[in-house]
């Protein structure tokens, strides 16, 4: 059997792998995810090599293949990692007869290497939206409700 590793113990090369951060699992952000969006999030992740960020090309389709969802699915899967913080677009794709060309994006948990810009980590900054307080209408207590007269009974 030939030795893999190398002479400080690490294993030579391995087969890819998506790694995923603690801080990135642990974010408000991040514990507020759908399924959905995870799914597309790795798959994303999948498409990163290290040296692309900023030029990974998926569409809504291609996300909802890989991710066994469908397209309106996807769509709010995207829509939501990008609201999130989690991706940014850095080219806005386009589908229409002459030119089929899928929206790149950019993971913002590492730099740019289209424009050079470092990590902006947005998701970190997330928070959920405010529940509005319904003021209260002046009624002190539960309604009261009121008896039904009896039809049963008959005048004579």
């Amino acid at each position: 059997m030939a030795n893999r590793h190398n002479k400080t113990g690490r294993s030579a090369s391995g087969p890819p792998f998506v790694q995923i951060h603690h801080h990135l699992l642990d974010s408000l952000a991040g514990c507020s995810l759908t399924p959905p969006a995870v799914a597309v999030y790795l798959r994303l992740g999948r498409l990163y090599n290290g040296s692309n960020n900023g030029s990974l090309g998926l569409s809504v389709r291609a996300a909802a293949e890989h991710a066994n969802i469908a397209k309106d699915t996807a769509g709010r899967a995207l829509k939501e990692l990008q609201a999130k913080g989690f991706i940014e677009i850095v080219i806005q794709g386009a589908y229409s007869v002459k030119l089929r060309h899928s929206t790149e994006w950019r993971l913002t948990n590492f730099r740019c290497d289209v424009t050079g810009s470092p990590p902006t980590k947005a998701f970190m900054k997330w928070r959920p939206a405010q529940k509005l307080s319904v003021p209260n209408d002046g009624q002190v207590g539960p309604k009261v409700r009121t008896r039904k007269p009896d039809l049963r009974t008959t005048a004579a």
